[in-house]
């Protein structure tokens, strides 16, 4: 993350980054073959997800 973020359930500071893979990608609609990864960014101490953020938006153009 590049700003400092503060968690707004639990006040924390500390962040990670996960992934949505597979079943969890986003896909186009009405496009199934057309998807991309998603990253989660996420407190690590409540699990409180922050920020989606999609990883190939240029396969939807």
């Amino acid at each position: 993350m590049n700003k400092e973020q503060i968690c707004p359930e639990c006040g924390s500071k500390e962040f990670k980054m996960g992934e949505f893979k597979g079943y969890g990608s986003l896909f186009k609609k009405n496009a199934m073959i057309k998807s991309s990864e998603v990253d989660a960014y996420f407190c690590v101490n409540c699990g409180c997800i922050v920020t989606l953020k999609v990883r190939n938006p240029e396969k939807f153009l």
